[in-house]
């Protein structure tokens, strides 16, 4: 009976349940699993059939498959490993896909004949031949719908950083 009105034993006691509680609290989150929807599978065949011009016969598809699990826990257990941060070779792809979005949203419709000639007459020095002669619009449609376009991409581009630079605040020192 003694030992339960030490001091020292409810300090241990104490001590124990705040170790335990920390350690229930602090655990890792249990891994998600990989799971692969039918619509997954089914990605897998049409690509598989884009490259090799059939349809997988079972065994391949479970080749694919098998690959595409791989890579996913190679991923992760990279990821978790901290492989990914301080790569300048991810932060460049990561960039590269970022801004391929961006650029895909930003045309959404085929520009007008008249948007195109204004966009011709605008930027002429783009478009003139070793002459210094203006062709018409209809000789270099494709080429002025190009240049168009990468403007609009472009445009969109500046638009999205400056909306990231608002959200995220850029402050460079010594500038």
């Amino acid at each position: 009976m003694r030992l339960f009105k030490e001091p020292l034993l409810h300090f241990a006691l104490i001590g124990a349940a705040f170790f335990g509680l920390y350690s229930y609290v602090s655990r890792p989150p249990a891994a998600a699993g990989i799971d692969l929807s039918a619509a997954a599978v089914e990605d897998f065949k049409t690509a598989f059939s884009n490259s090799w011009d059939r349809v997988p016969d079972a065994e391949e598809l479970r080749e694919v498959i098998g690959e595409y699990v791989r890579e996913e826990l190679a991923v992760r257990e990279g990821r978790a490993l901290g492989l990914d941060r301080n790569d300048p070779v991810i932060r460049q792809r990561i960039r590269q896909k970022l801004e391929l979005v961006v650029e895909e949203q930003s045309v959404v419709r085929a520009p007008t004949d008249a948007e195109l000639e204004a966009y011709r007459q605008e930027h002429a020095e783009l478009f003139q031949d070793e002459n210094g002669a203006l062709p018409g619009l209809a000789d270099i449609r494709s080429l002025v719908i190009f240049e168009w376009e990468n403007q609009h991409r472009l445009e969109a581009l500046d638009a999205f950083y400056a909306g990231l630079e608002a959200k995220y605040g850029v402050r460079v020192e010594g500038q």
